[in-house]
């Protein structure tokens, strides 16, 4: 008898995960909130954010985040402390669960490759500041940049202080050639590079599709620029720092302030115009 006890709790211990993964699903969609739900374009537009940054806005105001699949259906999530939906808001993405009661709960939640770089462009990365995304690093130390331009042209007769903005503009622009500065310590140049690396590393995973291609191609252009303006900016803010009159900076200085403001308004801005579009 005892034998034959101890045969079904083993045969029920070992057959309940088995049981539990059977029920398991992966659900693909992408996520949302349930206030939205579908759609973001009217709130969107009306409130001139991006659509991730509306799924933010949504969250804060006690919205819950939802999945919404490829026939455009909402799913609610049940458990909605799940660790990855803030990271993954706005983002195609498989999640592990099971269906109870018309909403998921959920066990894991992952992106789909494409979107997994993608996200390190615009979200997160390990090593920047903050931990924020690559191209959002760039463009906080190209407005640093931009500002310390037009603070030296606004110097124009005072030598020593177009060669501290001078100091200032390299350190945002490259911590590497100037360690010292308002920067970040990360640089643009740094930034932008890992930016446009991740984007290649997306346009080449699982699940990129033909609106990220086209997206990626105008990024990509816009981060060369970037990429070249910054090597041109970075030379011109090293000569500065050598002029040995406030004439011979003073010549230079507009040209640093138009390469930083190309930088930053002209370049980065229009990468991330067009990275809300994917």
């Amino acid at each position: 008898m005892k034998k034959t006890l101890g045969v079904i709790l083993l045969t029920w211990v070992t057959a309940a995960p088995f049981q539990d993964r059977q029920t398991q699903q992966v659900f693909s969609g992408r996520l949302s909130d349930s206030m939205c739900g579908a759609s973001h374009q009217m709130k969107a537009a009306a409130g001139k954010v991006s659509e991730r940054e509306c799924l933010f806005e949504c969250i804060k105001a006690l919205a819950q985040y939802v999945l919404v699949d490829d026939k455009q259906q909402v799913i609610a999530i049940a458990n909605q402390d799940l660790g990855g939906l803030p990271l993954y808001a706005g983002r195609p993405v498989r999640i592990t669960g099971e269906l109870k009661d018309g909403a998921i709960v959920a066990t894991k939640i992952e992106a789909i490759p494409a979107h997994l770089h993608l996200g390190h462009v615009m979200t997160n990365w390990r090593d920047t500041p903050a931990n924020v995304g690559f191209l959002i690093a760039a463009i906080s130390d190209g407005r640093v940049a931009a500002v310390h331009a037009d603070l030296a042209a606004k110097s124009a007769d005072d030598l020593e202080a177009m060669k501290l903005h001078a100091g200032h503009v390299l350190n945002a622009l490259d911590s590497s050639v100037e360690p010292k500065g308002p920067g970040s310590g990360y640089g643009v140049r740094k930034a932008a590079t890992g930016a446009l690396q991740h984007l290649e590393f997306a346009v080449q995973a699982e699940g990129v599709t033909a609106n990220i291609k086209t997206h990626a191609a105008q990024v990509s252009a816009s981060l060369n620029n970037v990429l070249q303006w910054t090597d041109q900016a970075v030379n011109l803010a090293q000569k500065i720092r050598t002029a040995t009159t406030a004439a011979q900076a003073a010549a230079m200085v507009n040209d640093l302030t138009a390469l930083t403001k190309n930088i930053s308004e002209r370049g980065l801005q229009q990468a991330k115009t067009e990275m809300d579009l994917i």
